[in-house]
């Protein structure tokens, strides 16, 4: 038997003089996709998942071009235009000559008509088949998880890296910085073609260099995503090649770029979802050692300083990066985003009381909103206790850096004058140093905590008289330590849990 089929492809639409039992096309249209197949003289239709376009089944519209050519010179009854291949449970069509036999069953549970078939497909007889061999990761899905590859492979150039990229993303970039301006360069004044020879040849070089210095000491199960700007020619590049060596691969489309977009969505949207409860006290209460324990029993924990590499004061660089500066706002928002995707929404969130801005990045607008929101706790300590934990943790600057603490200090004449800093500058070349951390508390850092507080969380003191509400009144409550010990921070951190951290 025959069938006359109609296959609706964007605007156009093309008469199919085809056997029974044969895979016709596909119609494309809203945000699915039909499969027309003729099997045992009838049709089906089998509808595939959120297929909003042709670019979600093809690379560009040549091959849909291809596919009309291929029909008009057959004219053959045997050639098959279009199959639908099941990847992962979801159906795509591809375009070409195929001989695959489609055959359907029934499942039991849905009573649904399914498409399976084995993996033959072939492309035309003039092109080369190269395999279904570089799967795709989607990182706005919701089970993206860098942590699931061995390896993520970030093949931007240096400097796009360190701006910002996907956590745990290790640089194998397949063209430097200067490599990837010439060949850009010579693209638009030169000549496309010309500048693709370039960069295929200086791309051939450098991904030698990736895979000796990354790939040669690896399994063949080894897991790899690979990823550029926008998920084209960089990242195919060393997807390929390590596709074809048996790596598992994957390559992410839309690349870095939608990468971002996904970060930005979720935390402006998602960050909504979660309750916060703030850990505040003025500096040296070791605020942080509370999160730590706090995390260490297993509560959600967000250490913003941590992210932003900043202590949050005009003292606060951080040592440990070899005071080289704080990371950019995309990687703190990336690696923000990242520790919140882990967290569970029925539970809260500990986390510091904060100024809006850690130095030069700031807290997503969400997430500083709903901070605001939250019950607190203000954590206090004795006054010696403070001035010990300052000491232990900015010791740098009694030793290697005696000049940055001076150059910084400069920075505070406007806000305590000039009298102040002076007497603390004697202190510092005396190296009385409890004397100038006590004094450098009381007269500049408590100062500026309590106008922050009334700024940060109004709704904590009372409007007429701006004294701090007590707990009875819908104010913080206050947590007092008497020591810096780890059973102190440990039994606090238990209590804390015990009163807030319960799932709704």
């Amino acid at each position: 038997h025959t069938h006359y089929i109609y296959i609706i492809i964007m605007t156009t639409t093309v008469v199919c003089h085809v056997p029974s039992s044969s895979i016709v096309g596909s119609a494309l249209g809203g945000k699915s996709s039909l499969v027309v197949t003729a099997e045992n003289d009838g049709v089906l239709l089998h509808k595939t998942s959120s297929l909003s376009s042709l670019k979600d089944v093809n690379d560009d519209d040549e091959k849909v071009n291809t596919f009309f050519r291929s029909w008009r010179a057959s004219r053959d009854e045997n050639v098959k235009f279009a199959h639908p291949c099941v990847y992962d449970g979801i159906t795509r069509t591809y375009f070409g000559c195929t001989t695959t036999k489609t055959t359907t069953k029934t499942t039991a549970s849905s009573g649904k008509e399914d498409v399976l078939r084995r993996d033959n497909f072939t492309y035309p007889p003039e092109y080369l088949d190269l395999g279904p061999r570089i799967k795709k990761a989607l990182v706005e899905s919701n089970e993206f998880d860098p942590e699931m590859y061995d390896l993520v492979c970030d093949v931007r150039s240096p400097s796009e890296y360190k701006d910002d990229h996907v956590p745990f993303a290790i640089s194998t970039p397949v063209l430097s910085d200067q490599q990837r301006e010439e060949i850009g360069t010579m693209y638009v004044q030169v000549d496309p073609f010309e500048a693709k020879k370039l960069g295929a040849k200086l791309t051939s070089e450098n991904l030698s260099k990736i895979l000796e210095e990354h790939f040669l000491h690896l399994p063949k199960t080894t897991k790899v995503c690979v990823y550029c700007f926008r998920g084209g020619e960089r990242s195919l590049s060393l997807a390929h090649v390590l596709s074809r060596i048996g790596f598992d691969v994957s390559y992410v489309p839309g690349g870095y770029k939608k990468y971002r977009e996904t970060t930005l969505k979720y935390l402006k949207e998602e960050a909504a979802k979660f309750r916060y409860h703030v850990v505040a006290g003025k500096t040296g209460c070791a605020k942080g050692k509370l999160l730590d324990a706090l995390e260490k029993r297993g509560a959600q924990v967000i250490d913003l300083e941590r992210f932003a590499e900043h202590r949050g004061s005009v003292l606060g660089e951080d040592p440990e990066n070899g005071f080289v500066g704080q990371p950019s706002q995309k990687m703190f928002d990336s690696r923000l985003a990242h520790k919140m995707r882990k967290f569970d929404e029925k539970r809260v969130i500990f986390v510091e009381g904060e100024s809006s801005m850690i130095g030069k990045v700031q807290i997503p607008t969400m997430t500083w909103k709903r901070m605001g929101e939250g019950k607190a706790t203000i954590l206090s300590i004795p006054m010696e206790h403070r001035v010990k934990w300052i000491r232990q943790n900015y010791e740098h600057f009694e030793t290697t850096e005696v000049p940055r603490l001076l150059e910084k200090l400069q920075v505070l004449e406007k806000r305590v004058g000039n009298e102040r800093v002076n007497q603390w500058r004697s202190l510092v070349a005396e190296k009385k140093w409890d004397q100038f951390v006590e004094e450098i508390l009381v007269h500049h850092y408590d100062r500026a905590y309590d106008q922050a507080s009334k700024r940060s969380r109004p709704n904590d003191f009372d409007e007429e008289s701006g004294e701090r509400k007590g707990a009875d009144q819908g104010g913080a409550d206050e947590l007092f330590l008497e020591n810096l010990e780890e059973q102190t921070y440990d039994k606090a951190a238990e209590d804390l849990m015990e009163k807030y951290d319960k799932v709704l």
